[in-house]
C-alpha cells in the first residue's frame, strides 16, 4: 500500500538472504514460438560488457548450437572444481572432500528455469555418439540442467535463481506480483532512472511497446510478426535453392537482430546483480552456500562413478523423498530469515506468526522434576505485547537474539490492551549444574518470538521391494505364488 501510495518500491528485507557469487554466469534465453519450442538463442557470460550470443538456425539441426551452449556452461562449471577443502570426519559422516565454489547461473525470471528445465530433460537422454561431435557434451548439458532446475526448487538454494524473485524477496512494488513477472518494470520501481519522477513514471515508460522487450524466453508477438517471420521465410527460400551466401547472410542478419533484442535485458540483469550485491549478507547465508557446495560435490562424483541421468518421471519413493526435502528447506529457509533479519520478523507479527514487546518479569529459579526424577532448570518469563496471540499454551518458539534456545508458551492471558504471555525456556538454557544465564533476558528488553520448526529427521521411506506395485514396485504376486511349495506339488 505505502509502496502504491508513493509510487516507489519498499524494501521487504533488510539483509540478502541468498549467496551471490563474485562471478555468476548470467544466461538470458529465446525460444521459437510453437509447440516444439525449439532453442532459439542464448545470450550468456560472466562479464557484464562482454556477452556471448549462441544462435539457432530457423530450420534444421540444433545440435551445433547445443554444443556449443554445452561448452560454454560445462566450461564455467568445470572451473568452481578447480579448487577443493578437507573436511574432518564427523559422527555421521568420514572424512571428505568439498569444493570450496559451486556455479550459480542467474535466469530473468521462472519462466526462463522452466524453459531450462523442459531442455534438461530433453537433452540428458540423447544418445551419446562419438561419431557425432558434440553429442556427449549435449547429454551432459542436459544433467547439469536438470540438476540445477531441481536445486531451484528448493528453497534458500542458490545455484539457479530467476533474478524477479529474487528482488521480489527483498522489495516490494506498487504493481501485481503477476506484473513483477516482468524484469524491466519491476526494476523500474526499485531503482527507477534519474530523470523519472518515481518508480511508477519509470514503470510506465518502461512499458512503452516501442521499446519494451520481453526478458524470455518467449519472445514479443510483435517482434516475432514484424522482425523474425519475414527472416525466417527468407532464410527457408535461400535453403530450399541452396543459396549458401544467402543463408549467411540471413543469419548474420538474425545474429543482429537478436544481440539488439537481448541486450536491453542483458543490462537489466546486471543493474539488478549490482542492487542485490550491494544489500548485507545475512547470517544464514553462509550455511546454505556450504550446503550448496556440499550438493554440488556430490553430484560431480555421482557423474564421475555413475552418471545415468535421472528418470523422466520419480517413483513414488523417489517423489515422496524430493517433497520432504522441499518441505523441510521451506520451513528452514523461512525459520532463518525470520531469525536473520528484523523485517522478517515485522511481516509475521502482522500475521499472527509471531508477536513481540517488552519483557516484563522474570523467574530465575524455576525448575520442574523430570521424567526420569531429577531436577529439571526451565527458567520462565512474562513478556507483555500489543499483538493479537493467536497461539495455544504448548507451542514451540524461537527468539532471534538466542537462535538456539526454544520456549514454550505456558500461558496467554489478555490484559488492558495488551496481552501477557508467559514462557519457559526448556531448551539452550544448559542444566541445574551447568546453567548458561545468557539465555535469560533483562527485564525490559523487547523481544521478539518466531513459530519454531519442528525439528526435522528424514522419514524411513520403504525400498523398492517393500513398496507396493500400486506405487511402482515390483508387480503383484500371482494368486499361484502364495501357495506353498506342497500344495503346488499337489
Amino acid at each position: 500500500m505505502r509502496a502504491a501510495h508513493t509510487g516507489n518500491a519498499q524494501r521487504a528485507s533488510q539483509l540478502r538472504h541468498l549467496h551471490l557469487s563474485d562471478q555468476p554466469l548470467m544466461l538470458l534465453a529465446l525460444k521459437q514460438t510453437g509447440p516444439a519450442a525449439r532453442p532459439l538463442a542464448v545470450m550468456l557470460g560472466t562479464d557484464p560488457y562482454r556477452p556471448q550470443l549462441l544462435l539457432a538456425p530457423p530450420s534444421g539441426s540444433t545440435t551445433p548450437m547445443l554444443a556449443a551452449l554445452a561448452d560454454a556452461v560445462t566450461a564455467y562449471i568445470d572451473a568452481c572444481q578447480r579448487h577443493s577443502e578437507h573436511l574432518p570426519a564427523t559422527s555421521s559422516k568420514p572424512a571428505r572432500r568439498r569444493y570450496t565454489d559451486a556455479p550459480q547461473i542467474l535466469v530473468p525470471n521462472p519462466q526462463t528455469v522452466q524453459h531450462l528445465k523442459d531442455l534438461g530433460a530433453d537433452l540428458r537422454f540423447r544418445s551419446a555418439d562419438d561419431q557425432a561431435p558434440g553429442s556427449r557434451a549435449v547429454q551432459r548439458l542436459g544433467h547439469w540442467l536438470t540438476y540445477l532446475t531441481d536445486r531451484a526448487d528448493l528453497a534458500g538454494s542458490a545455484a539457479l535463481i530467476p533474478m524477479t524473485s529474487f528482488l521480489g524477496m527483498h522489495w516490494i512494488s506498487g504493481q501485481s506480483p503477476l506484473e513483477d513477472e516482468d524484469l524491466a518494470t519491476l526494476l523500474a520501481w526499485i531503482d527507477p532512472p534519474r530523470h523519472a519522477a518515481s518508480g511508477r513514471d519509470a514503470a510506465l515508460e518502461a512499458e512503452d511497446p516501442a521499446t519494451h522487450r520481453p526478458a524470455g524466453p518467449a519472445t514479443d508477438a510483435a517482434f516475432d510478426n514484424d522482425h523474425l517471420a519475414p527472416l525466417f521465410d527468407a532464410y527457408a527460400r535461400a535453403r530450399r535453392q541452396a543459396l549458401g551466401q544467402e543463408q549467411t547472410r540471413i543469419l548474420q542478419e538474425l545474429d543482429r537482430l537478436l544481440a539488439i533484442y537481448l541486450q536491453s535485458t542483458w543490462d537489466l540483469m546486471w543493474q539488478a546483480y549490482t542492487l542485490l550485491q550491494a544489500l548485507p549478507e545475512a547470517k544464514g547465508t553462509a550455511r546454505r552456500w556450504d550446503q550448496e557446495r556440499t550438493g554440488f560435490t556430490d553430484e560431480c562424483l555421482y557423474l564421475a562413478e555413475d552418471g545415468r541421468p535421472r528418470p523422466a518421471r520419480d517413483n513414488a519413493v523417489a517423489a515422496a523423498v524430493r517433497l520432504a526435502c522441499m518441505e523441510h528447506a521451506a520451513a528452514t529457509f523461512a525459520a532463518e530469515r525470520a531469525a536473520d533479519d528484523p523485517f522478517v520478523r515485522a511481516e509475521l507479527r502482522t500475521t499472527g506468526d509471531a508477536f513481540g514487546g517488552p519483557v516484563t518479569i522474570i523467574d530465575p529459579e524455576h525448575t520442574l522434576r523430570g521424567p526420569s526424577g531429577r531436577t529439571q532448570w526451565r527458567p520462565r518469563l512474562t513478556v507483555s505485547t500489543p499483538d493479537p496471540v493467536p497461539m495455544e499454551p504448548g507451542q514451540l518458539l524461537a527468539c532471534h537474539t538466542h537462535p538456539n534456545a526454544r520456549y514454550k508458551i505456558c500461558e496467554v492471558t489478555p490484559a488492558d490492551g495488551d496481552t501477557v504471555v508467559e514462557l519457559e525456556i526448556t531448551a539452550g538454557m544448559g542444566t541445574v549444574a551447568r546453567p548458561n544465564h545468557a539465555v535469560l533476558p533483562d527485564v525490559g528488553a523487547v523481544l521478539v518470538f518466531t513459530i519454531a520448526p519442528d525439528h526435522y529427521r528424514m522419514p524411513e521411506f520403504p525400498s523398492r521391494e517393500q513398496t507396493p506395485w500400486t506405487h511402482g514396485g515390483p508387480p503383484a504376486d500371482h494368486p499361484d505364488d502364495s501357495k506353498d511349495e506342497g500344495e503346488e506339488e499337489q
